[in-house]
Parts: structure tokens; C-alpha cells; sequence
């Protein structure tokens, strides 16, 4: 059927607009609600057209306001070009690089690539959290947003815009769908294990409390004057932990899990090292953190603890197992232990200084 002609008197007007008694109305041809507009015939008809242009997706064209106020050599494209060169000058981790180069392609394709960087507004922002969100993947909008508010308050620094529209943007809360790490299942791996390195990955990480990629690439020479001088590659933060440093529940020390470390009979630089001659691994060489992980969990399934609906625990999960240990032991400061730099976890690391702060054990 073809459609109803319009009236003679809206026949002039662009698409979606009517006129009814010298009132201007627009509806919203996607779900037909209806938008009043007033009585001034020019202003009605200035904002249908740029409403039309919305919806057919032509907003990128740059208004002739943008090009008075120069606006509009600064599009979407050119700012994540400035801000891709950003985050190359920051001195970041391999992985956390790599997180970044991922989250700059998407940034690159959230917004369209010719529009004015400040025309980018908080429902566009919220709208693609949203978007992020309807797929699942509630810890990558979470992680997505702090990137957002990041590029945004770059780009005021630049004078590239005034506002910080992700910021306004709702926090986005995540579930926690995978389980802590209880001592018993801890033990129950270490002691059913044998492979020999995942056991010392395994003891240095819950005595130490030092993440994976920390106890992987640690080397014997980081080990002198009573300490271990640990230059935490996430963080920046130097960390002395003394070899006296005791987990009483485990009924190891520092020093007794590095004198475990060495007892394998293989001569390497490394703590953690391969110690298994099988499928052309290279004794003695370090391991890689990923391997550490895989070998962690699929040891770990082989206890079939139930998990009660959430996902199995990983390697990282030891880090958080001492720091509670530690804790509950009450001799050592967990936040020292960790080595966060956050003002609100210790004032030891707010300085930014770069000096060897060494952990402390209350006797």
C-alpha cells in the first residue's frame, strides 16, 4: 500500500514534521512518538532537519558552528590518534600495552570517526557501556569506562574540550562469578602436585605475596643482604621483603622456600624454573607466566572441589590467599606486602619517589 500523502500544508516542511494550527510537531519515525517543536517556523524546521540527519546517521557532517569555532578539524579520528601517541610515551607492562592497544581499537570504533571530539556527550558514552554491557561482558565495560574517563580528561588537558562526559557515566558494578582461594584447597594442590616448579611457584607466591609475573621472573640474584629487592614490573614499586618474612600456617619462610628453589639440581638464574625434560622444553629456562596459570588450574580440577556455581580459582588467586593469611597472622602490614601505591591503602607509596621501602615484621 502505498503511503498516505501528506497535507498540502506539510507538503514544504521536512520529513516527520507537521503543523497544526501554526504549532509545530516531529515524530520520531523509529517508534512514532511525538515531539513538540512551538510555533516558530524556522526554529521547528532548523531542528527536524538536524534530528532527520541524526537518525540517518549524516551527524558527522561538521555544522557550520563547528567550522566558526574550529571545531571542525578536531574530529573523533584525530583525538584518538593524539591519544593513541599518549599511551605510547606512558612507561606501561607488555600486557598492560597490549590491554591498552585493544581498548584503543575499540575506542576508535565506539564514536564515528568525523565527528567534533566535543561533540561526544554522556548518553553516547553511557550508550556504549550499555552496548559493552548487553554482551556480557560486564568487567570489560567496567575496565572500558575508566579508559573513557582517561581519553576524555586527556583531552581537556589538550584543550580539545571542557567536560569529562564518561565520568558522569554510571559505575559499572561487577559480579564476582569466580572463587577465593581456601587454604585447604591451596594445600591439597601443593601437596598432591608433582610437578616441582609448580609447587616452588606455588610456595614463593603465598610466602612472598607477590603476583605471578613477579615470583616467574624473579632471579636468584634479586636475593642478597637478607632481602628479596623485588621491582614490582605493574606498579614500579621496590619492595625489600627480608628472608625471615614467615607464613606460620604454612611453616615456611621466605628463606626456606628459596633454599626449596634451589634444591631441584638444575643450574638456572631463575627460582621459578622448568625442571621437566618432556615435549622439548629447555631445563632450567624460566617459566612463562601463562603456563604457570594453565598447569595451576588443571591441576586444580583434578581435586573436584565444588565451587558452588562460580568459576574455579587461578594462580592470581594466591596473592589474594596470603594476603589474607598474613592478615589473620597479624605480623605483617598486607598492604606493605602487596606494594599497592594507592593513597588509600598505605602513605608508605604515595610519594612516587622510587625508593626501596622494606617490609616490616612486627615481632
Amino acid at each position: 500500500m502505498a503511503p498516505r500523502q501528506r497535507k498540502a500544508s506539510n507538503r514544504p516542511l521536512p520529513p516527520n514534521v507537521r503543523e497544526r494550527d501554526g504549532y509545530y510537531t516531529y515524530r520520531n519515525p523509529k517508534d512514532g512518538v511525538e515531539y513538540g517543536l512551538g510555533r516558530n517556523t524556522r526554529d521547528a524546521i532548523s531542528q527536524a532537519i538536524e534530528a532527520n540527519m541524526q537518525l540517518a546517521g549524516q551527524i558527522v557532517r561538521p555544522r557550520l558552528v563547528d567550522r566558526l569555532t574550529g571545531e571542525e578539524s578536531r574530529t573523533w579520528g584525530k583525538w584518538c590518534d593524539e591519544f593513541e601517541k599518549l599511551l605510547g610515551e606512558r612507561d606501561s607492562a607488555a600486557n598492560t600495552k597490549r590491554t591498552r592497544k585493544s581498548y584503543l581499537g575499540r575506542l576508535r570504533r565506539t564514536f564515528p570517526e568525523g565527528s567534533p571530539a566535543a561533540s561526544i556527550d554522556t548518553l553516547m558514552c553511557s550508550d556504549a557501556l550499555k552496548e559493552i554491557k548487553a554482551e556480557g561482558k560486564a568487567r570489560t565495560a567496567q575496565a572500558f569506562r575508566s579508559f573513557l574517563i582517561d581519553c576524555f580528561d586527556r583531552m581537556i588537558a589538550a584543550g580539545w574540550r571542557k567536560d569529562n562526559p564518561a565520568r558522569v557515566t554510571d559505575e559499572v558494578t561487577v559480579k564476582v562469578k569466580r572463587a577465593r582461594l581456601p587454604f585447604i584447597a591451596f594445600m591439597g594442590l601443593y601437596e598432591r602436585t608433582k610437578t616441582v616448579w609448580l609447587r616452588n611457584a606455588m610456595a614463593l607466591a603465598l610466602v612472598s605475596g607477590q603476583a605471578r609475573e613477579d615470583c616467574a621472573y624473579a632471579e636468584f640474584s634479586d636475593f642478597h643482604d637478607g632481602c628479596w629487592w623485588n621491582e614490582r614490573g605493574k606498579t614500579g614499586a621496590r619492595i625489600m621483603l627480608p628472608l625471615e618474612l614467615r607464613l606460620t600456617c604454612f611453616g615456611m619462610s621466605l628463606e626456606d622456600v628459596l633454599r626449596q628453589c634451589r634444591m631441584t639440581g638444575i643450574v638456572s638464574r631463575y627460582p621459578i624454573h622448568q625442571t621437566e625434560r618432556k615435549k622439548g622444553a629447555v631445563v632450567g629456562k624460566k617459566m612463562h607466566v601463562d603456563k604457570i596459570t594453565r598447569i595451576f588450574s588443571a591441576e586444580l580440577a583434578k581435586l573436584g572441589i565444588d565451587w558452588g556455581g562460580k568459576k574455579s580459582p587461578t594462580f592470581h588467586e594466591i596473592r589474594s590467599l596470603s594476603s589474607r593469611l598474613y592478615k589473620e597472622q597479624g605480623d605483617v602490614n598486607p598492604q606493605e606486602l602487596l606494594g599497592h601505591k594507592n593513597a588509600r591503602t598505605t602513605a608508605v607509596y604515595t610519594d612516587g619517589r622510587g625508593e626501596w621501602v622494606r617490609v616490616g615484621i612486627r615481632k
